[in-house]
């Protein structure tokens, strides 16, 4: 509960009460006049539209062939055709101040209109606040219902030609709070009050030694993900009939989301009303959208697939945008699903699936093995393994290959790594053990990487 500067608030009271119960004290709100004069203004409206449906229904039994005078029924016809379509036009026309009154209603009286005729089976939380002042002002109840979500999905469209990347942020709404949420103001916020609100305390390790001889097995889980839900959203385009091109034209409603940010939560005021029952149904509304200038690359793990996949950055992707899915579109065509992570995107860029127009072929795998020396034996070990990448594209594109080279965690063994051609990085994205080769690759041309290693370590010992 807040109020304005200059009145005190008191106890409060809350209490839950039946349908008859609430709408009798709704009536008994002193709201300032206000309200009751959308209450008289609804009555009278009401009361019209019933008279005008009881017309209607005199006038339908008007139209039995046995209260029909035969001498005058060409008179008789029309005279009822006339009224028939006049009361038709009110009664229309009185549903629809009727509801427009229903809405001012509810406007003035705090958003809650209990209909006695559907509503007396429901039960409503009744708050009753005590205040003072010696003037008006205004008193503001915010409360807190559970049942109400949302999450964010993103949409992704790469032109390869242009080098151009559309991001798209979409907000997936739905509630099951009891509540029919009718024509309302809505805010998103990116606060998870489910979340901790303190630190935890760290959890020393506690080391003990065992017998490897009696260890039984090793058990290894994969981490879980969580299978997320897909609404695949294309752009949907309308096409609008003019009856007359020179005369202007109205503005259209702008559905532009406002949104500011402070301590790191961020808040998307939405700028249209929002309509949605308590089922749980969807609604979905667009909250933000980048586009820019993107580098795009192909990139290739032939150790782990023979394929190459299309990666695209985008560097003015806000770091405020929070973890969603993601689905993705290459050239106008959907390719697939993922994950929005900044954190990952800024190291690796967004994958894009891929490309049948590069081809990766091994060409040289070989293993060998030997020992040497007499006295002090030595075994080593010899891998060579070479793979040919081909453009077969109409245009020049850029390629990274992903390779790797072992790591040594023992002083005894010894390590030796040839790479043809030398590669552009060691150490890929800052992860040991990985390299990676970065060219620009000519229409109808092929490359070749290989990687050859030599392992030297004592004979006594075997190597894992």
């Amino acid at each position: 509960i807040q109020a304005d500067k200059g009145i005190n608030l008191g106890e409060i009271a809350i209490e839950t009460v039946s349908g008859e119960r609430a709408k009798a004290c709704a009536l008994q709100a002193d709201t300032g006049g206000g309200s009751q004069v959308e209450r008289d203004t609804l009555a009278r409206l009401s009361a019209e539209l019933e008279a005008v449906r009881l017309a209607g229904a005199y006038l339908q039994n008007l139209t039995d062939a046995e209260q029909v005078d035969t001498a005058n029924i060409a008179q008789n016809t029309k005279a009822i055709e006339s009224e028939g379509q006049r009361l038709a036009l009110r009664r229309t026309q009185l549903e629809n101040e009727v509801a427009l009154a229903k809405e001012r209603l509810r406007q003035t009286s705090g958003g809650i209109v209990v209909d006695p005729e559907t509503d007396s089976d429901k039960t409503y939380t009744q708050v009753s606040v005590r205040t003072a002042s010696r003037g008006s002002g205004m008193v503001t109840l915010n409360y807190q219902v559970r049942g109400a979500s949302w999450a964010p999905t993103y949409q992704a469209r790469l032109d390869t030609q242009t080098e151009t990347l559309t991001l798209t942020a979409s907000a997936l709404i739905a509630q099951q709070t009891g509540e029919q949420w009718q024509d309302i103001p809505l805010t998103l916020s990116t606060v998870n009050p489910n979340r901790n609100v303190t630190a935890r305390t760290p959890y020393p390790e506690r080391l003990s030694l065992y017998d490897p001889k009696q260890r039984q097995g090793k058990y290894m889980a994969s981490e879980a993900i969580d299978a997320m839900p897909v609404m695949v959203v294309d752009d949907a385009s309308a096409e609008m009939a003019m009856g007359n091109a020179s005369a202007p034209l109205p503005p259209l409603p702008s559905f532009d989301v406002s949104s500011s940010s402070v301590s790191g939560i961020t808040e998307y005021r939405l700028p249209q009303r929002i309509t949605l029952p308590s089922d749980g149904r969807q609604v979905q509304t667009v909250i933000d959208r980048k586009s820019g200038q993107s580098d795009t690359w192909l990139r290739t793990t032939p150790e782990r697939s023979l394929q190459a996949y299309w990666y695209a950055s985008a560097p003015f992707v806000p770091s405020n945008w929070v973890d969603g899915s993601l689905q993705l579109y290459r050239d106008g065509n959907y390719v697939g699903q993922s994950r929005l992570n900044y954190a990952n995107l800024r190291e690796a860029g967004i994958g894009f699936g891929v490309d049948p127009q590069i081809l990766v072929k091994q060409i040289t795998d070989e293993s060998n093995q030997g020992n040497e020396g007499v006295f002090n034996r030595t075994e080593q070990q010899t891998r060579l393994e070479a793979y040919r990448i081909t453009n077969l594209h109409d245009r020049t594109v850029s390629l990274e290959v992903l390779g790797s080279e072992p790591i040594a965690q023992d002083d005894d063994i010894k390590l030796t790594v040839t790479h043809t051609p030398p590669v552009s990085e060691q150490n890929w994205n800052d992860t040991d053990g990985v390299v990676a080769w970065r060219f620009d690759l000519a229409p109808q041309q092929s490359q070749t990487v290989q990687t050859a290693v030599t392992i030297a370590y004592p004979a006594d010992k075997e190597l894992r």
